[in-house]
C-alpha cells in the first residue's frame, strides 16, 4: 500500500494509499526536552502551549469518534495531576488527565465529524512538576474514525440510513404524483362540475378529448401508484378511466328513448368523492408550487441515496468481515 506522510503540528499525520484515511493519526508532544528545562538529570518548568489542531476534513455517512491515546515512556513518575481540556469547534471542551488515564474518547454533538480541536493546559502544577530526563510523554490522536464497534452496530445504523432513503423517496413520488394531477387539474374541475349535468354531443365530445389528455395522470391514480388512493378509490377510478374512452360514442351516454345520461348514471354516485378528492389535490396555481416541492425532495431523496452508499463503504470491514 503507498503511504505518504506529512508534518502535523509538530507531530505525523498518516494518509492511507493517498487519500484522507478514516484513521487518521496525529502526535501532539506534551513533556519532553522542548516542553521543559532540561538540567542536572531533571526536566522542570514544563509549558504546554495551547495550540489548535486540524484533521482532514472528508464525507462521511456514518457516526465518527476521535479517540487520543497518551504515549509514555521512560521515568515519568509525578504526584501532580496534569491534564489538558481538548473542545472542539461548537462543543464543551473534555478536561484529560493525561497522567493517570490512558486514553479518551471525543465525539461531536451530532458524532458528526471534528474538523479541529484546541488543546489547552487547564493544570496549575504543570510549571511545578518536575520529572526525570527520561521521560517522553504525548498524545496519539486518532481522528474521525467510525464509531462502530460490532456488526450489529454497523447493521442498526445502514438500516437507520435506509429508512430515510425509504421516507425521502416515498415523499418524492408522491410530490410527482401531485405535480401529475395538477397537470390535469382543469380537467378535474369540469369533472366535478359536469358530473350530475346532462351529456349532449358537444360536451361528451369535449369531455372525451380532455380524458385522452388526461389519461396518463388517471392511469397512474388508477393503479394505486403513489399511494394518491385507497385500493376502494382505485377501483372506482379504474372503472372511471374505462368510462372516459367510450365517450366519443353517442350510444355509450344515451338512454334507449334517447334521454341523455349523466356521468353519475355513468359510472355511479361513488365516483363523485374520487374525483372531488383527486381535484382538491390540485388546487389552481398549485403545480409550480409542487414543482418546486418535487425539486427539493428529488435532492434531499439523492443526498440520502449517497448517504447509504457511501455507508456501505465505510461499514464495509464490520457488514463483510
Amino acid at each position: 500500500m503507498n503511504t505518504r506522510t506529512a508534518l502535523f503540528l509538530g507531530g505525523l499525520v498518516t494518509f492511507a494509499g493517498g487519500a484522507p484515511a478514516l484513521a487518521e493519526t496525529s502526535a501532539v508532544d506534551l513533556i519532553s526536552p522542548a516542553r521543559c528545562t532540561q538540567s542536572g538529570g531533571r526536566l522542570t518548568r514544563c509549558s504546554i502551549p495551547t495550540q489548535p489542531l486540524d484533521a482532514t476534513p472528508f464525507t462521511s455517512a456514518v457516526p465518527l469518534r476521535t479517540t487520543l491515546r497518551r504515549v509514555m515512556s521512560g521515568n515519568c513518575s509525578t504526584q501532580y495531576p496534569l491534564e489538558v481540556t481538548l473542545t472542539p469547534p461548537g462543543n464543551s471542551g473534555t478536561r484529560y488527565t493525561f497522567m493517570s488515564t490512558a486514553e479518551v474518547v471525543l465525539r461531536d454533538i451530532n458524532r458528526a465529524l471534528i474538523p479541529s480541536l484546541e488543546l489547552r493546559d487547564s493544570s496549575s502544577w504543570t510549571n511545578v512538576a518536575a520529572f526525570n530526563d527520561t521521560c517522553r510523554v504525548s498524545l496519539s490522536i486518532t481522528w474521525n474514525e467510525v464509531d462502530v464497534s460490532s456488526t450489529a452496530q454497523a447493521q442498526a445504523i445502514l438500516q437507520s440510513l435506509q429508512d430515510d432513503l425509504d421516507a425521502k423517496l416515498a415523499q418524492r413520488d408522491h410530490l410527482a404524483s401531485l405535480v401529475e394531477y395538477s397537470a390535469a387539474f382543469d380537467f378535474m374541475k369540469t369533472l366535478s362540475n359536469s358530473f350530475l349535468v346532462d351529456l349532449n354531443n358537444a360536451t361528451a365530445y369535449a369531455l372525451h378529448v380532455q380524458a385522452q389528455e388526461a389519461a396518463p395522470v388517471i392511469f397512474t391514480a388508477a393503479m394505486g401508484c403513489n399511494g394518491a388512493l385507497t385500493e376502494d378509490e382505485s377501483i372506482i377510478l379504474t372503472n372511471f378511466y374505462f368510462v372516459l374512452g367510450s365517450l366519443g360514442d353517442p350510444t355509450k351516454y344515451h338512454h334507449p328513448d334517447g334521454s341523455p345520461k349523466t356521468l353519475e348514471e355513468l359510472v355511479g354516485p361513488q365516483a363523485l368523492p374520487v374525483i372531488q378528492k383527486l381535484s382538491q389535490l390540485s388546487q389552481a396555481g398549485a403545480k409550480e408550487q409542487y414543482q418546486a416541492q418535487y425539486q427539493v425532495a428529488a435532492e434531499a431523496a439523492a443526498a440520502a441515496q449517497t448517504k447509504v452508499t457511501l455507508a456501505n463503504t465505510q461499514l464495509a470491514p464490520w457488514l463483510n468481515p
